[in-house]
């Protein structure tokens, strides 16, 4: 793992709001694209949808892993990510 990968993994664990879940970084080779996903496991999702959840989107996988630590930082601060 790079160091700017192990930095960008340490911002996405320190700004995790507490009670939610961050997955791993998924490859789409047939869009040229990385996506991450989080949501709030303490949130009773009504048949099956979760309201906060949170996909981030990049086109490598540092971009994504960065992109998922400044949305999980604002989502902490109480905004939603633009």
């Amino acid at each position: 793992m790079s160091e700017e990968l192990e930095q960008a993994w340490a911002a996405v664990h320190a700004n995790t709001p507490k009670g939610w879940y961050v997955g791993q970084p998924m490859e789409h080779l047939e869009r040229n694209e990385w996506s991450m996903f989080a949501f709030d496991t303490t949130e009773r999702p009504i048949e099956g949808k979760r309201s906060r959840e949170w996909t981030a989107v990049g086109q490598t996988e540092i971009h994504v892993v960065q992109t998922m630590a400044y949305c999980l930082k604002e989502l902490r601060q109480g905004r939603w990510p633009k």
